[in-house]
């Protein structure tokens, strides 16, 4: 009983307190990330390069072509990337010229070891890659494969999240894609024992070919 009416008394001395209380509505200034955060003074190669390392992703840039036929054939013996998914045709000479052993058509799944993609921008701050679902492959090669290989030119490099989504609603105007992901490093999970895990839900290994010229 007396638990009750002390409870019953804390409850009305709320009541209370908040009649009279007077609250100000309080407007937090409009800031930029590059306002907020130190932006170093760097390109932004530079800056995406150091944070993707940071995340336990790999960075590799090449000056053209050639550069990264030989990059992905020196891979394939370091890594054993094994069964490749790519559908997007604009790889198929590269990965021949390479070659590494792949497939266009999603099948053999079990079989799959690496997929290949574009992206849609690469986040210089957060070493993120940007990834939509209007994308050959989409959600199968960022999702399923060991071993996730991105292809990206050096002109797809912004600083900030909002810099590439600015760039995708230009792209494709009404037809926006269904799914639009940020790819930051290696998936990965600490809910066990606060155990790093990498991935538990997704790719082990995120590797990013960066090419200086966008000619393929």
């Amino acid at each position: 009983m007396e638990r009750t009416i002390l409870k019953e008394s804390i409850l009305n001395r709320i009541r209370i307190g908040l009649k009279s209380a007077q609250f100000k509505d309080i407007e937090a200034p409009k800031m930029t990330n590059k306002q907020i955060f130190i932006t170093p003074d760097r390109p932004l190669i530079e800056i995406f390069e150091n944070e993707l390392n940071k995340i336990n992703g790999q960075f590799i840039y090449c000056e053209n072509k050639e550069e990264l036929i030989e990059n992905l054939g020196q891979l394939d013996k370091e890594k054993k990337i094994g069964l490749c998914y790519s559908p997007d045709n604009q790889f198929i000479d590269i990965l021949s010229k390479s070659g590494i052993l792949y497939i266009k058509d999603f099948e053999k799944s079990k079989e799959i070891k690496s997929g290949i993609s574009a992206c849609e921008f690469l986040i210089a701050r957060y070493g993120s890659v940007m990834v939509s679902s209007k994308q050959p492959g989409a959600r199968r090669i960022f999702s399923f494969p060991e071993i996730h290989i991105v292809i990206a030119f050096e002109n797809q490099l912004v600083l900030e999240i909002e810099e590439g989504l600015e760039g995708i609603k230009k792209k494709y105007g009404t037809e926006l894609p269904s799914q639009i992901t940020n790819i930051t490093g290696p998936s990965r999970t600490a809910d066990i024992e606060k155990t790093l895990i990498l991935g538990a839900h997704g790719p082990k290994q995120l590797i990013v070919f960066v090419l200086k010229t966008d000619d393929l």
